[in-house]
């Protein structure tokens, strides 16, 4: 009978050290979410930093500005015009694509302070928000201005090379958009002129990609427990299953 009253004790303690054996410490949790971030990060921005990283992605790929894009549009259905303004968009797209994955190299140390520098309370309501985005949208907050800078440098020089025909990117855009600005400013034209940039355009798209994509590894370690590569990362994001 005393055996009998002693079980409900003993089950209590073996509850109660099971779950001060598998609780994880904010400092766990911590590390496990930078690693996992880090981790995520890394490969999002290596699928990136490469030749055709961005052109053969067709979730992050950068097309012309919309307002371009339906001037040219128009512009191809003109007689005679059709195969000239076509070869023109496709360099111009190939460019800037290219410098979209040129700028990439420069991004990843600037991401990889942003993780380490998370506080433990940030990791800790990132983890568990409902957002599964959040830790994407943390490094979008702490890091877009810094990476706006250096991707931009890095793509202005890429799109001002001299590639085709002594013809950069830039000058193929200068001539384009300035021909059509002076027809649009005719006042019986009435046509919006062209004022989009094209390095900030390009570094804006850039940074897109950069943030879809890295975005899209936080959704799979959340979700997907095989790309949870490590013990610390089964243990911390295993308490979201």
């Amino acid at each position: 009978m005393k055996f009998i009253k002693k079980i409900p004790l003993f089950f209590a303690f073996f509850l109660l050290f099971s779950c001060d054996e598998f609780q994880l410490s904010d400092s766990e949790i911590a590390a496990g979410l930078k690693s996992a971030l880090e981790f995520g990060s890394k490969y999002a921005l290596n699928t990136l930093n490469k030749e055709d990283g961005f052109l053969l992605d067709q979730a992050v790929k950068i097309l012309l500005p919309e307002d371009v894009a339906t001037i040219v549009k128009q512009i191809s259905a003109v007689p005679g015009f059709g195969t000239v303004i076509k070869e023109i968009e496709n360099q111009l797209v190939l460019t800037i694509n290219r410098a979209a994955e040129a700028s990439i190299e420069g991004v990843i140390p600037i991401v990889v302070d942003a993780i380490t520098d998370m506080t433990i309370q940030d990791a800790k309501s990132i983890l568990f928000s409902s957002n599964e985005i959040a830790a994407t949208d943390y490094l979008r907050g702490k890091t877009y201005q810094p990476l706006c800078n250096v991707c931009r440098s890095v793509i202005e020089d890429a799109l001002n090379k001299k590639i085709v025909l002594n013809t950069s990117a830039q000058d193929v855009w200068k001539n384009f958009t300035n021909c059509y600005n002076t027809v649009a400013a005719i006042p019986l034209v009435k046509l919006d002129p062209i004022e989009t940039n094209l390095a900030l355009y390009t570094t804006q798209k850039a940074l897109d990609g950069v943030y879809v994509k890295i975005g899209d590894e936080e959704v799979k370690i959340r979700t997907d427990v095989n790309a949870r590569v490590t013990d610390l990362l089964k243990k911390v994001f295993g308490q979201l299953d």
